[in-house]
């Protein structure tokens, strides 16, 4: 009998080890799969960044040439001289640039975390580990 202990033991003991081994390669396989993956998404991202800024640029360029066009069609149909329409666009898109600068800080002051609720689990940490030196010196006292 001891023999077929012994033998179940060491039998058990190597499927243990081989499955041991086996977690530990699928943990490997799985940990470079996914840092694989994740390089292909900042690739894919960098892409993405690079598209959207030219794209956004060529948009930006040309605003000025549709304005333009605009205040030519706008002069032909008023009689109104070009200065004056180009002084009115500018003085218009002045205005909704300050508006829209001055709403997007408040909003930034009114959501901005800064550290808020982890400055407060640390304050929180300070007096309880303050609090455990405490009872530990009046405990060994």
């Amino acid at each position: 009998m001891p023999d077929s202990e012994h033998s179940v033991l060491a039998d058990v003991q190597h499927e243990a080890t081989s499955l041991a081994g086996e977690l530990r390669t699928m943990c490997q396989l799985r940990w470079q799969l996914a840092q694989l993956e994740l390089q292909s998404d900042a690739v894919a991202l960098r892409r993405l960044a690079v598209g959207l800024i030219v794209g956004g640029l060529m948009i930006l360029t040309s605003l000025p040439l549709w304005a333009n066009w605009a205040i030519e069609l706008l002069q032909r149909w008023s009689g109104v001289p070009r200065s004056i329409w180009l002084v009115e666009f500018a003085g218009v898109l002045l205005v909704l640039g300050i508006v829209l600068a001055w709403f997007s800080w408040r909003r930034f002051r009114r959501e901005r975390v800064m550290l808020r609720e982890t400055l407060e689990e640390l304050r929180e940490d300070i007096i309880w580990l303050e609090e455990w030196i405490g009872r530990s010196k009046r405990q060994g006292s």
